[in-house]
Order: C-alpha cells, then structure tokens, then sequence
C-alpha cells in the first residue's frame, strides 16, 4: 500500500514522526480530542485528531492505527485509512495524518489518552482552538472533503 500525503507548509528534514486519523462516522462528524492540560502534553488544552508519535521502524499506518487504538479503544482496518497530509510542528515533528469512515457511537469509546473527545461538525471544528499543525491538516481536509472517501 502505498501512501501519498499533500505537504503543507514549510518541511524540514527530521527524525520525530507522528501518525493520527481523522475519524467521521457516517452522519459526517467528525472525531477529536481534547488535549490534557499538563506540561507533558503537546498543545495543552487544544484540539486534535487522535494519534501520535511512531515508534522504532513502525510504518505510519502502523503507527497511526496503534495510537488510535490505544487512546479511543476504537479498531480500524489498515485498508480504510486513506492519506490526507503532512504538516511539521513548531518542534520539527512531522505529523502525518489519514482519514477512515466508520459508524462509532461515543459510548463505544473509551478514552485512554486526553481530557476528553466529541464528535464535532466541520462548522464546529473550525471554530475551536486546535493544535497549529493538526489545525493545517483539519482545515485542510475540511477544504477538501469532498475528495476524500
């Protein structure tokens, strides 16, 4: 499987990479997280889509369907996920980001990483403090919707 991600804004050479999915269930919501508000956390307090960083010779696929398990205890199959971008964050993190459609239920959700998740409208989402590099590919893909299955 090969995936072809849009780059958006400047991109640098780096070694951190990190994988996520913009999740929407089938009445067009979309599924984010509320970062935890600690100084541990990267974006304390803002938006995201879930997922996180790669870990040793993990693809990105890989990594992206492992962080979105491990935080929603959600399952997705590797075929669904469909490239949407890249971006880099202001610490030099690549942040690459798919997109899959499955029909979810916030009680099927059980959160293992965050302060908290909501399934938003794109209305929604655009009006909310997000994360800058996860807020160039969600707004992105808000942009562009339409092309994405």
């Amino acid at each position: 499987m090969s995936d072809t991600f849009q780059t958006l804004g400047d991109w640098n050479p780096s070694t951190t990479r990190a994988a996520g999915v913009i999740l929407r269930d089938h009445q067009g919501r979309i599924l984010l997280q509320l970062r935890d508000i600690n100084e541990r956390t990267v974006g304390p307090g803002l938006w995201s889509f879930f997922g996180g960083h790669v870990e040793g010779d993990e693809d990105l696929r890989t990594a992206a369907i492992r962080e979105f398990t491990e935080e929603t205890s959600l399952t997705l199959d590797p075929a669904t996920l469909v490239p949407v971008a890249r971006a880099q964050s202001f610490n030099g993190t690549q942040l690459y980001a798919y997109t899959a459609t499955r029909p979810t239920q916030p009680s099927e959700i059980t959160l293992g990483e965050g302060a908290g998740f909501a399934f938003l409208s794109p209305d929604q989402i655009r009006a909310l403090p997000l994360i800058p590099a996860a807020g160039a590919i969600l707004h992105h893909f808000l942009d562009n919707i339409r092309k994405f299955p």
